[in-house]
């Protein structure tokens, strides 16, 4: 029953995973850099999903434990999965920004007209 919960989190668990797929198989097409940023980004953003997960199924049982270990145990996850969801989307995003030199051509780039 207490199972159920952690349903909600099924779908970023999949996609997560989806994408350390998608990201490691086209890891020869992309600049080293952008693999690595969103290889950690995802890994980070799968490990917050995991410990939410976690939380979910174990609520239950620590409210039924002690109150005091709930208040204490909600902390460290919050700051936990907060903290892994954070840097997560920061390293997805870095990942996203992150360009190889673009490859030189064989002629010259065009030059804007002078205005002045």
């Amino acid at each position: 029953m207490y199972f159920f919960a952690a349903v909600t989190s099924l779908p970023m668990l999949i996609a997560c995973v989806a994408g350390l797929v998608l990201v490691r198989a086209r890891a020869r097409a992309l600049p080293p850099r952008t693999t690595r940023l969103a290889t950690a980004g995802l890994a980070a953003l799968l490990a917050s999903t995991v410990a939410s997960m976690g939380w979910q199924v174990a609520l239950p049982f620590l409210i039924r434990k002690d109150m005091s270990l709930y208040t204490m145990a909600a902390g460290v996850q919050w700051v936990l999965t907060a903290g892994l969801a954070v840097a997560g989307l920061g390293l997805l995003i870095a990942a996203v920004l992150t360009r190889s030199a673009p490859a030189a051509g064989p002629y010259p780039a065009p030059q804007p007209p002078f205005i002045g």
